[in-house]
């Protein structure tokens, strides 16, 4: 839609909500309460608003931080504004195990108390975000570098607010590592799936490699995910090590006459090699 036809339709929903509006109460509060909402969003700038709601009383404002990253937040207006505040939607803003960190909704409260200054101008609480946000840039720029230049093998989809992220190093090992979102440049928290035998050097990178050469994919199901879970389980014998999913190990297992159980842990044989293997009740 171009700028044209946008403001046609925007003077056209204006004034079916103001006629609307006026039927019930005779217009007077109505009025102010629109007229604030599109200067607001003068002040603003409409190129900023990705989505509005029918009624105008909700808008997806288009955030930006220091290295180029879009963020949006959703942005109510409420009855009575601007003598209330805005209501905020969470962002979506990783965890930090640190005491210094903010979930989403204190991240909100920090903004809101901050604009509380401004008398709640939408203008004041998108700069207050935008400052917020450049707590968490680096961490980011550190993430991004991950997905860019390694195969990132869970999650399947990344978030902004994603910590982990599950590499594929190749010969059936991965890398699991939690970054701190407020000390990205620290030594994150890892975790090695594989036979340390089978390590090489670097990342296998997606510029030269293909995943079909990853050799993930789980020796039963014949898929790298299963119901949300990627392979975590190995098959120990040197020559072997075939990648499973537990679950579909432990199903494997049952399904043989020759299995024996302990509790909630069964022994029985790899269905490539025929070593001894064992696996345990995959978690529900």
């Amino acid at each position: 839609m171009d700028m044209e036809s946008f403001l046609i339709e925007l003077v056209d929903t204006l004034e079916a909500i103001l006629s609307a509006k006026r039927a019930g109460n005779n217009g007077s509060e109505p009025v102010t309460y629109f007229s604030q909402i599109t200067e607001q969003l003068d002040t603003l700038g409409w190129h900023r608003v990705t989505h509005m709601s029918q009624d105008l009383s909700k808008v997806q404002i288009e955030l930006c931080d220091a290295s180029g990253r879009l963020h949006l937040l959703t942005v109510t207006f409420p009855p009575g504004y601007p003598t209330v505040p805005l209501i905020l939607e969470p962002l979506d803003i990783p965890k930090s195990d640190s005491e210094h960190g903010l979930t989403g909704h204190e991240y909100l409260s920090t903004i809101a108390s901050a604009s509380s200054k401004s008398g709640y101008r939408l203008e004041s609480v998108i700069q207050e975000a935008e400052k917020q946000l450049e707590r968490y840039r680096e961490f980011w720029d550190v993430m991004q570098d991950f997905d860019d230049k390694t195969w990132v093998i869970d999650p399947e989809k990344p978030t902004r607010a994603d910590r982990m992220r599950r590499c594929a190093l190749g010969n059936h090992c991965s890398l699991q590592i939690v970054v701190d979102p407020l000390s990205p440049r620290l030594m994150p928290e890892t975790r090695l799936f594989g036979p340390t035998a089978k390590l090489t050097n670097g990342f296998p990178s997606p510029a030269n490699v293909t995943k079909d050469e990853m050799n993930i994919e789980c020796g039963i199901c014949y898929s790298f995910r299963y119901e949300g879970q990627v392979p975590d389980q190995l098959c120990s014998h040197v020559k072997c090590q075939q990648p499973f999913h537990r679950i579909c190990l432990y199903e494997w297992l049952r399904s043989v006459p020759t299995t024996r159980q302990s509790f909630h842990t069964l022994f029985g044989a790899c269905p490539y090699c025929s070593e001894t293997i064992t696996t345990t009740a995959p978690k529900t």
